[in-house]
């Protein structure tokens, strides 16, 4: 498994690099998948990787292959039981995972904790029938989103115009950075200004990509880019499409605004949940989770502040949430550009 590189959180992905060794449960998964799942095992648990894995005091890194915590054999029989769980209850799907027991605690709750919040009024299948059925369609969720967009016009702009933005980036720690973003052909390249080093970029497309650190240029290809990707993606705003599959689930209140939240199935192991300003008809927040051996791991965006540029109304501040901490931040847009040509030779990786 291997070590997190903090400064690549800095831009779009967490990735990793340290070769795999001494692996013997979570098998067949990318380096990045490796990290990821690591990363929602500690959030489930509420402790850091020193919990489980040996610090070396020579190197002053975590000796990953290193056996000798009784936590981290216990962690690989937890993880075995999640995966039976699964495997004999559920045909395999990751429905029981890490947080499900711990909820974010070292151990478990083995009885209940006083005192008892008041317990919700029980509704008859009648009345939770009725309710659904005066939910709105997702078509009409989505029909509403596109109008507030801008129209149809708006909708095609986002879509398929070049985008540049510009903002600062802001971390859990509250360190600032200046950022640009650059979106052209498939293709989004990032790049921050750390005020302490040198300028650090990313550039993922479907094909692959690319990072640039302090520690020179490394290649992401197969299951790291589409994970790289992934993220990537989660920080633009909702394209003005949905699945065929997509439903409304329910309305709720998020910081204050009424929403229908509308979900979807993405693939067989990815699925969506956007939630649409009830009123306005702009997206609050969406919420992508993916299946993982330890459970289903989400990653959030909050959407805040939509401005007018080019006739289309889009986000100036953006938040992520992941269980990966050091990718948690908050983007805040001081210029966003559609259609500005945008030089290819940017999104080539730099000489190693």
């Amino acid at each position: 498994m291997r070590k997190l590189v903090l400064v690549l959180a800095i831009l779009v992905t967490v990735s990793a690099r340290a070769e795999q060794k001494n692996v013997m449960v979570l098998n067949n998964l990318s380096d990045a998948q490796i990290s990821l799942a690591m990363n929602d095992m500690s959030a489930s648990l509420g402790v850091r990787c020193d919990f489980c894995h040996v610090l070396d005091p020579q190197t002053k890194h975590l000796d990953f292959p290193n056996d000798a915590k009784q936590e981290k054999k216990t962690g690989r029989d937890m993880i075995r039981m999640v995966l039976e769980i699964n495997e004999k209850n559920f045909k395999g799907r990751p429905i029981v995972g890490c947080y499900t027991c711990h909820l974010g605690k070292e151990s478990p709750s083995a009885m209940v904790s006083f005192p008892l919040p008041p317990a919700a009024p029980t509704k008859s299948n009648e009345a939770e029938e009725a309710e659904r059925k005066a939910y709105p369609a997702a078509k009409d969720v989505l029909a509403k989103y596109i109008a507030a967009l801008g129209g149809d016009a708006a909708a095609k702009k986002l879509s398929t115009e070049s985008m540049t933005v510009k903002g600062t980036r802001t971390m859990a720690n509250g360190q600032t950075m200046p950022m640009e973003l650059y979106r052209s052909g498939g293709k989004l390249l990032v790049r921050a200004m750390p005020a302490d080093g040198p300028a650090m970029a990313q550039m993922v497309s479907a094909e692959g990509g690319w990072i640039q650190s302090r520690e020179g240029v490394r290649t992401i290809s197969g299951g790291d880019a589409a994970l790289s990707l992934t993220n990537a993606h989660a920080y633009d705003p909702i394209p003005p499409t949905l699945p065929d599959n997509a439903r409304v689930f329910r309305k709720e209140t998020i910081e204050g605004h009424e929403a229908w939240t509308v979900g979807a199935q993405i693939d067989e192991h990815t699925r969506v949940r956007i939630s649409f300003d009830a009123t306005t008809g702009l997206p609050l927040r969406r919420v992508l989770t993916s299946d993982s051996p330890v459970g289903r791991i989400p990653l959030q965006t909050d959407y805040d502040d939509y401005r007018d540029v080019s006739g289309v109304k889009v986000p100036f501040t953006v938040r992520l949430s992941s269980v990966s901490g050091g990718q948690n931040s908050t983007r805040k847009y001081t210029s966003i550009e559609f259609g500005a040509a945008v030089d290819q030779k940017m999104f080539e990786a730099p000489p190693k």
